[in-house]
């Protein structure tokens, strides 16, 4: 394979990654064909995650490759320490090259050796926002990431950065999206309610908020169902219809 060609060709595979998501696709779908991205395209890389670790709260992992990658990320969130949790936490990678001589994670290096295939680790920081953010490459080899490797899941990282960027934004949009719609649903059952009431606004509200509680449904299934048949549904089964 040509290395002059590659660049190219990862940038091509992350636009169309970046246009999946301004679609309105799914960000977590976009994630997991991040993650197989990059064993495809970084030498030495046979399984990849990404750790997201909001502040104040437990890691979690918002994409493997499979199970391997996933106990491995699973192992350093049970240790609280780990490679991908100071690379999430810092700007510079961090690296294992050999975990059966890595001193820095005694712990976590002895279980990733007695439960995975794993022998050597690199793990970049993708950013602080939305959250603090971590890409980590696992190879099945000892030096599995020098050289073109190393080189290769740095120019990785800098276009996953951009795509966690962007799917933050699509899902903060998509919510935001669902919400103004919510909203004009509620305003819509309001404006029945006072026309049908003859209630003011604050009236009519109360009407909504009233029949929610007393139901147990959420308020926008109430105003849904006001504004398909302009009347309070006065038991649970009416929303059904």
């Amino acid at each position: 394979m040509d290395p002059r060609a590659e660049p190219a060709d990862l940038a091509s595979e992350f636009v169309a990654l970046n246009e999946y998501l301004g679609d309105g696709s799914d960000g977590a779908d976009a994630l997991e064909r991040l993650v197989k991205l990059a064993v495809a395209w970084v030498p030495g890389c046979d399984w990849a995650g990404v750790t997201v670790w909001p502040v104040q709260r437990n890691p979690r992992s918002l994409a493997a490759t499979d199970r391997i990658a996933m106990t491995v990320d699973e192992l350093q969130y049970a240790l609280g320490d780990g490679p991908c949790l100071v690379a999430a936490k810092e700007d510079d990678p961090v690296r294992i090259p050999d975990l059966a001589s890595d001193e820095r994670w005694p712990g976590f290096s002895r279980l990733t050796i007695q439960r995975t295939p794993v022998r050597s680790i690199l793990s970049f920081h993708l950013g602080d926002d939305p959250e603090r953010s971590a890409l980590n490459l696992y190879g099945g080899t000892p030096w599995a990431f020098e050289g073109e490797g190393l080189i290769a899941g740095a120019l990785f990282a800098d276009h996953a950065r951009v795509l966690l960027m962007h799917a933050g934004h699509a899902e903060q949009a998509a919510h935001l999206k669902e919400a103004l719609a919510s909203n004009r649903r509620i305003g819509m059952a309001i404006g029945i309610l006072m026309n049908v009431h003859k209630v003011t606004e604050d009236e009519a509200f109360a009407l909504l908020r009233a029949a929610s509680q007393n139901l147990n449904v959420k308020l926008r299934l109430v105003a849904d169902d006001v504004a398909r048949t302009g009347a309070l549904p006065r038991t649970a089964r009416d929303l059904e219809g």
